[in-house]
Parts: C-alpha cells; structure tokens; sequence
C-alpha cells in the first residue's frame, strides 16, 4: 500500500471537502421566479379569458352638492330640483371588475360648468366612483336615464330678523300677569335664496306650552319662520344660524293698592286730616315679585312740600313711587292731586317771637334780627281770622342746621303752637351772631 494512501486514512482530523452550490440553491431567485409567473398568469388570463364587456346599475339619487363651490362661487344657490331616482348608468370596462360593482359604488352629479346665473337651466347628468379604489381600472361610466335634468338657481343674501316670543301656549294662574317676555338671541341671521328671504316677515319663539305659570322662567323655544300674515313658512334652501332661543318669561303678581300722599313743610303736631283733598284715582293696580307686592298695603304718592309750594286753586301733578321691580298695569305713573279750600283763607302777618333751640354746649347764639316780615299763613277761615303775630313763632333748630362762629343767616321754620290746622308757606331767614365759648 502507497504511504500517501496510508496518511489519509490515518489523518481523521481532516476537514471534509466542501459541497458545490448552485443559482437554483438561492430563495431569492426562487421568489423571483415566483412573481413572474403570477404576472404571466394574470396577463395570460386577461388576453384570452377576462374580456371587455358592459353593465347597468340603478343609482337611487343625485347628487347635488359635488362640486357645488361652482355656483355658490356666483353667489347662487339651487332652489328647484328634480325629485328623481333610479337613475341608469352603463359602465365599459373589464368583466371580472365591472361583475362586482352596484349602484351605491356610483354618485351622480350635475356638470355645473355652464351655470352663469339665477334661471331655470338644463345640466347634464355625469357619474363617478365614490371611492378611488376603481380608477386604475379605466372603467367608463355613462348616465343614460335620465341624461339631463332641469333645474333653478337663485341669488343667495342674508337678513338680519328681530326674533318675538309667541306666548300664545302659555296660560297664567289666576291673580298673576306676564310682564314681559325676552328672547335671546333677539335676533337672527338668515340666509338663502333671494326669493325666498323676500317671504319670511318675521321669526317667532314659540314658547312650549305651561300651565297656571306663577313664577318667571327661562325656557327653549323653536324658531319658526312666518309670512306677512303670520303664517308658518318653511323655505327649502333658507337657513339660520340657529334654530332655537331662549324666551324668558317674567311673571308677576297683580295687585289693586290704595294710594297715599305724605306731607312734609309743616309745622309740628300739624293736623294733616283738616287738608281736604282728592286724588284723581284712588287707587292703582300693579303688578311685581310676589315677595315684594305680597307684602304691599299701599303706594306712596311722591312727597309734597306744601310749606314751600301750596296756594289756592292749584292742581298738583304727582309721581307715583314705585318699589323696585313692581310696575304699574293701569299704564300711569302719576296722580293729580287737588286741595278743596273752600273753607280756607290765608293772611300774612309780621313775626317777632323768635327763638332757637337745641343750642350746642359750646356755643352762644345770639339772634340780630328783630322781626320776619312777610310771613304767608294758610289754615281754616275761622282760625285765620283770630290769629295774631303773637301766636306765631320763628323758631331755629340747630340740630338741623351747620354753625359757625361768626355772623351767620340761619332758617327758620314757622310754628303755631295754639293751632294743629294752620301752616305757613315760604323760605324765612334771621340773622345771627355765633360765639364760640
């Protein structure tokens, strides 16, 4: 035996002798081969088996909003449309594709591409696929019934219009008025057809219905549109920018009060029963917040200062003053007032009897004038015509008055302190010396 062949038997650390590999041993060549034969297939069975060929479907509707910005760009709006379904459309393309394709697949829209304004104008129907999955598929689709349709177009505007609450549903309990309703918003915008707008008069909030409603409350009305004659409209293509308002109802008690007059200017312990007088109404009715009428027993007529504007035959024209949130439903808000002095007379005599009072500790007074002149009475007829100057007395409070040392002009208010029934009328004043001490 050789000695080389003995060697590499006896060598069994050898290492083995590497396998041989080939193109054909490689995936990536495998997937390869792979994709062209699905290609040549699919190619292979579009040629000779999938052929061209043609379908109709029936699309339930028109489309009329595609391409919309067309019009509204001229400030147009569609305001008649044909109300149309089934509507045919053929598509060409291939079998295998076109076999699995239906109606909902399909918009129909009008080419608004010859609009020029508002009228009456005929467009042609034109179909496409709602989603793009079918474009590369080159399918042609054409509408055949109907092919065209006739519609109108209309300027589009906006009006602004004031919104009125229509309470017409509401009833209010017994003793209880509605003083006021307010809407919010108080008014709307509405836009749409020229024609159309022409027609809405006005907007109402027609308030829900409520039963024996005693107490003010905030409720959601629908709006509606209404014609000159107040007749409900609904316009097809008007809108509004908003459907709904807020209608607050304000609802307040009713009351029938007595009136009453306060006298001030008199002197004090002043009879008010011996002044004979009248108002011109008795009494009025008002409504307000059942918390603060409910507790009413009378309405004050605006003070009268008869020491400074009484006289003979004169009528007075006074306010009547309300508490807040109480209004008048009589629609007045004042009240004639009337003396009778039929039993009255006046006389004017010279005043000498002055005297102060409530003289601070820290001061003295000292009075310089000697005599009022001038001083205008009024009282009943009997009483007048005993009075004296002696009965009558200048009087100066300083309670009510602002002393300073020095010399000061200081009013005075005229006293009667034998009658209750007789007053003066007029502005008197004496002069004084103030000391301080």
């Amino acid at each position: 035996m050789p000695l080389n062949k003995l060697n590499k038997k006896a060598d069994p650390a050898a290492a083995p002798e590497t396998a041989r590999r080939t193109l054909w041993d490689n995936p990536l060549v495998w997937g390869a081969i792979s994709v062209f034969c699905a290609i040549l297939t699919w190619f292979v069975v579009t040629m000779y088996f999938d052929q061209e060929g043609t379908k109709t479907v029936s699309v339930s509707s028109v489309t009329y909003t595609y391409q919309a910005s067309t019009y509204s760009s001229l400030g147009l709006d569609l305001v008649e449309t044909p109300d149309i379904g089934n509507i045919q459309v053929r598509m060409e393309g291939s079998t295998s594709v076109i076999g699995n394709i239906t109606g909902s697949d399909i918009m129909v829209y009008p080419r608004y591409s010859g609009v020029r304004g508002a009228g009456e104008v005929t467009l042609d129907l034109a179909a496409r696929f709602v989603s793009s999955d079918y474009d590369r598929f080159n399918i042609d689709l054409t509408v055949e019934t109907p092919a065209s349709i006739r519609v109108v177009f209309d300027e589009v505007s906006e009006k602004v219009i004031p919104v009125t609450a229509d309470t017409s549903g509401v009833e209010i309990a017994a003793g209880f008025s509605l003083n006021r309703s307010a809407s919010v918003p108080a008014e709307v915008t509405v836009t749409g057809p020229t024609s159309e707008l022409e027609r809405i008069a006005s907007i109402a909030a027609v308030v829900p219905a409520q039963q024996n409603l005693s107490d003010s409350v905030t409720v959601d009305a629908p709006l509606e549109l209404r014609d000159e004659n107040g007749n409900a409209i609904e316009p097809e293509y008007t809108t509004l920018e908003t459907d709904t308002a807020e209608v607050a109802l304000t609802v307040l008690q009713v009351r029938e009060l007595p009136l009453a007059v306060d006298f001030i200017g008199l002197p004090e312990g002043f009879d008010t029963s011996s002044l004979p007088y009248t108002l011109d109404r008795e009494t009025l009715r008002v409504a307000g917040p059942e918390r603060v009428i409910g507790s009413l027993t009378e309405l004050s007529v605006a003070s009268l200062d008869l020491g400074r504007s009484f006289a003979f035959d004169r009528d007075y024209q006074l306010r009547i003053e309300l508490p807040d949130g109480v209004v008048s439903l009589d629609g007045v808000n004042t009240v004639t007032l009337t003396f009778d002095t039929s039993q009255m007379a006046t006389t004017t005599l010279n005043v000498s009897t002055i005297r102060v009072i409530n003289i601070p500790s820290d001061i003295d007074i000292e009075v310089l004038t000697d005599r009022i002149s001038g001083v205008v009475l009024y009282g009943p007829a009997d009483e007048i015509a005993e009075l004296s100057p002696e009965s009558v007395v200048a009087q100066v409070d300083c309670q009510s008055v602002s002393v300073t040392a020095g010399q000061q002009t200081l009013p005075v208010s005229i006293q009667i302190p034998a009658s209750g029934r007789i007053f003066a009328v007029g502005s008197y004043n004496v002069q004084c010396q103030i000391t301080a001490q």
